[in-house]
């Protein structure tokens, strides 16, 4: 017979983890967890970052704009100066252009003036020369004729004018023949024109007065100037005469009144 002996039970053991493993699975957790860290920093730098970022680039873009606004407002100021000048000139221009106008028309008038007295005068002309006696051609005439008082002298004008245009020119010379009285006796002398002497006094002159009361014409010419007369002469007539060399062609008396 078996003699049975008392069993002892054994509590049965649970497994139990390892150290080194749970030793790893702490050190992954606190790596993820300094991973994390890490990755909230590296976020918070960056939206700081960016944040600072947008802030220059917007005070960059604030100064851009003022530094065009300055140079806009610039050239506004030079284009107002611009057109103000262009306004100026024209104002000129305009003002100008009134005063050319104006002295136009009023050259315009005068221009009107002249023709209109220059085909009046021509018409007077025709009208006398229809009342002169008719002549050969060439025949001269002297149409006007005046003296007068200018100090010591006489200052004469004398128009001269031939019949025909194709008769050529007259080559001939003037000559004043005075009447009236020296020392209390009548007598006639030959004038000449007067001749002022480098000491300021007066003198009838010589060759140069001859050459003076030359003629050399074709249809008309205006003579003038001033004949010398002689102390103590009274003139009180004054024949003008024509000559062609020694033969007068035409002469005209004048009276002298003073």
């Amino acid at each position: 017979m078996k003699s049975s002996e008392p069993e002892v039970s054994t509590p049965s053991a649970q497994p139990a983890t390892p150290w080194p493993a749970a030793q790893a699975s702490a050190g992954r957790v606190r790596h993820l967890l300094w991973l994390l860290v890490v990755l909230l920093a590296l976020g918070v730098g960056a939206a700081a970052g960016y944040r600072a970022a947008a802030l220059y680039l917007d005070q960059d873009r604030a100064a851009i704009s003022k530094e065009q606004l300055t140079a806009l407002r610039a050239s506004v100021a030079q284009r107002e100066a611009e057109i103000r000048f262009l306004r100026a000139q024209l104002d000129s221009s305009d003002g100008e252009i009134a005063v050319e106008r104006a002295a136009r028309k009023e050259l315009e008038t005068q221009l009107l003036g002249q023709q209109t007295e220059l085909g009046r005068v021509r018409d007077q002309l025709a009208f006398y020369e229809q009342l002169l006696p008719p002549g050969q051609k060439g025949a001269l005439d002297i149409r006007g004729a005046e003296l007068s008082r200018q100090g010591p002298g006489l200052r004469y004008r004398v128009l001269l004018m031939r019949n025909g245009a194709d008769s050529g020119a007259f080559v001939g010379s003037l000559q004043f023949m005075a009447t009236g009285s020296q020392r209390g006796k009548p007598v006639t002398l030959e004038l000449q024109p007067l001749q002022v002497r480098a000491d300021g006094s007066v003198a009838p002159s010589t060759d140069a007065g001859k050459e003076m009361l030359k003629l050399n014409f074709d249809q008309y010419v205006r003579s003038q100037g001033v004949l010398a007369v002689p102390g103590g002469f009274v003139p009180e007539s004054v024949t003008i005469r024509v000559l062609d060399g020694d033969t007068v062609r035409a002469t005209r008396n004048v009276e002298l009144e003073f």
